[in-house]
């Protein structure tokens, strides 16, 4: 199919809700996508932070393929080793006592507030979750109802009950905010959709200690800092910190979809029977496919390796300062945010870089987002850094 014939299928057929860019990808290897054309392109996108092995990756396609020739889903009604060997796995890499396998980000936020919630019931009765303003958490009522977008809000209401949210950052409004009423707190260390803010070390370990004074359960969605994008396997690590709840998804399998709700052993066993439950979540195949993210993470060295990967791109990063028209640059490890003066259209620059065949997306706040594979190459960093720094120097403001 030509890339036209595309386009019409997609407009003619596809719910309106995607703004694609004008590329059809047809094929990807290494840390690199092709389109129809055969045009080729260095990928700072991943999947959305997903595909952490780049494409083609020979020891993950090879567990996916042999994963296919023997089993791929026969649902929870059945135990299969490959599922019991990798929730094994996770939970000693993660030191949680209890798991729970869906498909997606926004089903692991579900399974979080829907855990919270059974929690709450257990021990005496109903409470609210605060989550912060500008955050991410799905797109499900009730994970849309504690992401911080009024104009969402307005859209789908009426909204689920039992949600509140705190200023980003601000720890005076936190504790103003976290009142008797309270009994979960759902953030993300770094909001990811709204531009890659980090939160500060005091904030995160001040909220911690006073949730936990407060017996208030501490959520964090590492949808998209978990599995190494920040240099370790979870982000919670950099803060000394240890949550209730933590969710994943996005690279936990490699590209194949597969989210995760992980939680202590008090509150990971607040479920009953028949609580909750997934047809497709854990299937043979999504493991199969984490199972190897985890090993080729854990022991292969790709963790180290991001890590200091990250730095290096923070460290280039560092030299766009210059430029007047670049207001912020933040992240950590490889998931950075480069934000533009309202005056330069983020958007613009995105496609000036994919004309040099680099691949980068636009976040909130005009923040060009950049969340390459694991596996990105300096050379690859390198050469990204070349282009920018050449959109930036025709830049006239």
């Amino acid at each position: 199919m030509n890339f036209n014939k595309i386009k019409e299928a997609e407009a003619t057929h596809y719910m309106p809700v995607f703004t694609r860019d004008n590329i059809a990808i047809e094929r990807g290897e290494g840390n690199c996508l092709y389109d129809v054309h055969g045009n080729k392109y260095v990928d700072f996108v991943a999947g959305i932070a997903t595909n952490i092995l780049g494409y083609n990756h020979p020891e993950y396609t090879r567990a996916v393929c042999d994963q296919v020739h023997k089993l791929m889903h026969v649902s929870n009604h059945y135990y299969t080793a490959v599922q019991s060997e990798y929730i094994t796995k996770l939970c000693e890499a993660s030191g949680f006592s209890r798991v729970f396998l869906c498909n997606s980000g926004a089903e692991a936020n579900e399974c979080a507030i829907k855990l919270a919630r059974r929690y709450f019931k257990n021990n005496g009765g109903e409470k609210r979750i605060l989550s912060a303003e500008g955050a991410f958490h799905g797109r499900t009522l009730a994970t849309l109802t504690a992401t911080g977008n009024a104009n969402q809000h307005r859209v789908y209401s009426p909204l689920p009950d039992g949600f509140g949210t705190f200023k980003y950052n601000d720890f005076d409004d936190f504790k103003t905010k976290l009142t008797d009423d309270v009994g979960a707190v759902i953030l993300e260390t770094v909001q990811g959709e709204c531009g890659v803010r980090p939160f500060s070390n005091d904030f995160l370990v001040n909220a911690y200690a006073l949730c936990k004074s407060k017996g208030v359960l501490f959520i964090l969605d590492e949808v998209q800092t978990g599995m190494g994008r920040t240099g370790k396997l979870f982000s919670f690590s950099h803060f000394g910190i240890k949550p209730d709840i933590i969710t994943l998804a996005k690279a936990i399998a490699g590209g194949i979809p597969m989210g995760a709700c992980l939680a202590s052993e008090e509150v990971g066993t607040a479920f009953a029977l028949g609580d909750h439950g997934s047809t497709f979540g854990g299937n043979a195949l999504a493991c199969a496919a984490a199972d190897a993210v985890l090993t080729i993470l854990t022991e292969g060295g790709l963790l180290e390796r991001s890590a200091e990967v990250g730095q290096y791109l923070g460290e280039r990063l560092a030299h766009f300062s210059k430029y007047n028209f670049i207001t912020d640059i933040r992240g950590i490890g490889l998931m950075r945010g480069i934000q533009l003066s309202p005056k330069i259209p983020a958007a613009a620059f995105e496609g000036k870089l994919r004309e040099r065949g680099y691949l980068v997306n636009v976040a909130g706040n005009n923040t060009i987002r950049l969340v390459p594979p694991l596996t990105i190459t300096r050379e690859e960093i390198d050469g990204l850094i070349a282009a920018l720094d050449e959109i930036c120097a025709a830049t006239n403001v």
